[in-house]
């Protein structure tokens, strides 16, 4: 991820407020050259309760179609195997096997798209879905060029929705950096996580850093557990939040 990832980021971490993420996320998507979005995601609390934040540009004719019919905005098939997912799912992957959902969606607008799905601590879940009007072979190269950038923004959403959703309003305090942050990790993890964010595999940030995969590894495993976070992704959005990573570090 290079200087254009970590803006994004920390444009939607900084977000204190559902229409004030639903604005970023639309520019983001924009950026990303994506037509439309969808984000959908619950937010298990304390005591029981649970928390669902949605929000999507997808087109108003869909939006009717869907619930005249009492269905997902999703295909079906789609949104079940995406949330069973730990990558980003193309589309087209699925849609020769379920060409009558995806033919349907394709009428109102909605011709290829991926779907990334983050799963968090104590049962947390979020699918955000980006969107073409039209697809073809461009399109889809397209889609192939972006996943990684998609991922993890769709990390950056599930967090601060997660944030909102802990606090069940439609605002949230911002996030104060303490003295203490500083301390949660050590120099070589941040290290780590920064050839992370950068987009290195774990043998690139070994012979980056002139030592082992297996220590990276060790390193990476350390800074998710500590930053209580999913996968690596995740645990770099977060540290972006913390402010443990400046934006183009």
């Amino acid at each position: 991820m290079g200087q254009k990832g970590a803006v994004r980021l920390a444009r939607i971490l900084a977000n204190r407020s559902k229409p004030s993420l639903e604005e970023a996320v639309l520019l983001i998507t924009e950026q990303l050259g994506f037509r439309y979005f969808m984000f959908c995601g619950r937010f298990p609390q304390p005591r029981g309760a649970t928390h669902e934040v949605r929000f999507d540009n997808f087109p108003v004719c869909w939006h009717r179609y869907c619930a005249d019919r009492d269905r997902d905005l999703l295909p079906g098939p789609l949104r079940r195997l995406a949330l069973q997912e730990v990558t980003p799912l193309p589309w087209k992957k699925i849609a020769a096997r379920h060409s009558k959902a995806f033919a349907k969606a394709s009428e109102f607008g909605l011709a290829t798209g991926v779907s990334c799905s983050v799963h968090g601590p104590r049962g947390q879940w979020s699918l955000t879905s980006f969107a073409l009007a039209r697809g073809g072979s461009a399109a889809e190269r397209r889609i192939l060029a972006t996943l990684p950038d998609c991922q993890l923004v769709a990390c950056a959403i599930h967090y601060a929705a997660a944030r909102i959703a802990r606090r069940g309003l439609d605002s949230v305090e911002p996030l104060r950096l303490q003295s203490a942050h500083h301390k949660i990790l050590s120099n070589r993890e941040r290290q780590c996580l920064i050839q992370s964010a950068s987009g290195k595999t774990t043998l690139e940030i070994g012979q980056a850093l002139q030592i082992s995969e297996r220590t990276v590894v060790f390193h990476l495993s350390n800074v998710r557990r500590k930053l209580d976070a999913a996968n690596s992704r995740h645990a770099v959005a977060k540290a972006f939040s913390l402010k443990l990573i400046a934006a183009g570090f």
